[in-house]
């Protein structure tokens, strides 16, 4: 399961590629999705604020197989936190890379006087793009059973906050239900959720300041 694939697609224009929130919002939300999809497989759980490795199995998807190999090769750290930060530094620009290798996206390059140059990865397929945002906005809207994977990412979308984007123009119950669907989410994947909600709280404060 690819959550941040799908998060990434949230989080950019499905168009343009411009970012919807700031880069580091993005990178915690992609940190999160990218230790969401170990969890999601089996190789990794999160209890009490920690991560522990399940399986040291390696993943067949590139980006899966290196996030793991870094969790390996670091035992000493151990605590959620410290994986979102330090993963959230260069995630945007790798989930665009996973992107890009599978033919999502599309590299621009676009070079202004006396500066370096600007990198965006555009969406190739405005379909495919669109399709996350559409497929949760419906089944929100609607208050539609969710599953695991799909309640996740809403969840992720919330506390990034990208909800209003998914919700512009939705009835309040459309919000009542997104906040519901945290209790039917697994206990690593909800703990995932709260330390991610956290990390942004900060970066937001920080951000602003």
């Amino acid at each position: 399961m690819r959550f941040a694939d799908d998060f990434w697609r949230l989080a950019h224009h499905d168009v343009t590629g411009k970012p919807r929130v700031n880069v580091r919002v993005a990178g915690l939300g992609l940190a999160a999705a990218l230790l969401g999809e170990l969890v999601w497989a089996g190789r990794i759980d999160v209890r009490d604020g920690w991560l522990r490795l399940v399986d040291l199995t390696p993943p067949a998807d590139v980006l899966a197989h290196t996030v793991l190999d870094q969790l390996v090769a670091q035992p000493q750290h151990t605590a959620v936190r410290i994986w979102l930060d330090f993963l959230a530094h260069d995630a945007v620009e790798q989930v665009a890379q996973r992107l890009w290798r599978t033919g999502h996206v599309r590299r621009e390059a676009s070079r202004r006087l006396l500066r370096s140059a600007e990198v965006r990865w555009v969406p190739v397929d405005w379909n495919v793009a669109h399709w996350p945002t559409a497929r949760l906005s419906l089944q929100l809207r609607d208050r539609r059973p969710m599953s695991q994977a799909d309640a996740f990412l809403a969840c992720l979308v919330a506390v990034t906050g990208l909800d209003d984007h998914l919700l512009e123009d939705a009835p309040a119950t459309s919000r009542d239900y997104l906040r519901h669907l945290t209790s039917t989410l697994s206990p690593p994947l909800r703990e995932l959720l709260t330390h991610t909600h956290v990390a942004v709280g900060e970066a937001v404060l920080s951000y602003r300041t």
